[in-house]
Formats: structure tokens, C-alpha cells, sequence
């Protein structure tokens, strides 16, 4: 890495790496030509895989990424189904199109994505009540170990008696 001299403090900092455009560029040229070579198959996985990208369009939550990779995990299951069937079959385009207008492989692919949904839904349920009742557990405890700091120390611990201006105690009638 190169460093360059800040000319206002006169120290050398280490200059930022640069994006190689390049690798990148490669990496889309090659997923190009693969997606053309496999036309058949990625025709399948476009229309298969249509609810993925889906959810993180419309998804407007935090948990965009979470969930369209349930979503997605789910998806590609009910999209391997037929990818396995069309590549069994000698990856033909007309088998594909056979594929993708066949009503009962659209209803799996995309029921498998929904089975992703509900996964998202149960398992956000789960883990919010899991998290709540060991809040729960936390405060009782908490106020255990508050009654017991009071049956040792007195009830002056728990810092709710008027103090004077020298931080004594006032005592209440």
C-alpha cells in the first residue's frame, strides 16, 4: 500500500486500497456467459426464483437481509426440484418453458418460498418470547438480589431516603 504525506499535519497516513473495477467486471462477464450458456436453467431459476428478490423490495423492516435469505433458502429448495428434472432430461429449452408454464411447479416453487415466510414468522415469534420471558427471569432475579442486599445492609441501600446537605439519612416521623 502506497502512503501519502497530509500536507496540513504533516503525517504519513496509509492510503485507501483501490476497488479493483477489473475483478469485477470479470466476475459479471463470467455470470454472463454462464447465465447464456445455461439458458435453460437460468430461465427456471428467474422464474422460480421470482419471490426472493421480491422480499427485498418490498420488505421495509430491519430485517430485510434475514428474511429474503429464508425466503431464498426455501425458494431455491422448491426450485431444485425441477432444476434436477430439466437436467436430467438434457437441459432443453423447451423443457424449461414445459416447466415454468406447468401450473403445479410454478404453485411448489413459490409454496416453498411462502413455507420461507412462515419459518421467518414462527421463528421471529419464538425468539421474541424466548428473549421475553428470560427478561423476565433477569428482573426476578434482579429484585432477589435487591431483597437480600436489604436484609444485609438495611433499607438505606435501596436509595430512597431523604438525605440532608451532608448525604445523611432524615429520619421520618
Amino acid at each position: 500500500m502506497g502512503k501519502k504525506k497530509d500536507k496540513a499535519t504533516d503525517s504519513i497516513q496509509p492510503s485507501k486500497p483501490k476497488k479493483s473495477l477489473l475483478g469485477r467486471n470479470v466476475f459479471l462477464l463470467f455470470g454472463f456467459l454462464s447465465a447464456v450458456m445455461f439458458l435453460p436453467t437460468t430461465l427456471v431459476i428467474v422464474v422460480g426464483m421470482l419471490p426472493t428478490p421480491m422480499v427485498a423490495l418490498v420488505e421495509r423492516t430491519g430485517k430485510r437481509l434475514a428474511k429474503a435469505v429464508t425466503v431464498g433458502a426455501m425458494n431455491l429448495a422448491g426450485c431444485s426440484l425441477f432444476l434436477v428434472e430439466l437436467w436430467s432430461s438434457g437441459q432443453t429449452f423447451d423443457r424449461a418453458l414445459s416447466i415454468i408454464t406447468d401450473p403445479t411447479a410454478i404453485i411448489v416453487m413459490y409454496g416453498a418460498a411462502s413455507s420461507g415466510y412462515v419459518i421467518d414468522w414462527a421463528m421471529t415469534g419464538l425468539v421474541a418470547n424466548v428473549m421475553y420471558e428470560r427478561g423476565k427471569k433477569r428482573q426476578k432475579d434482579i429484585l432477589l438480589e435487591q431483597e437480600a442486599l436489604v436484609e444485609r445492609w438495611g433499607r438505606e441501600v435501596k436509595g430512597e431516603d431523604v438525605l440532608d446537605e451532608d448525604g445523611f439519612a432524615i429520619e421520618k416521623d
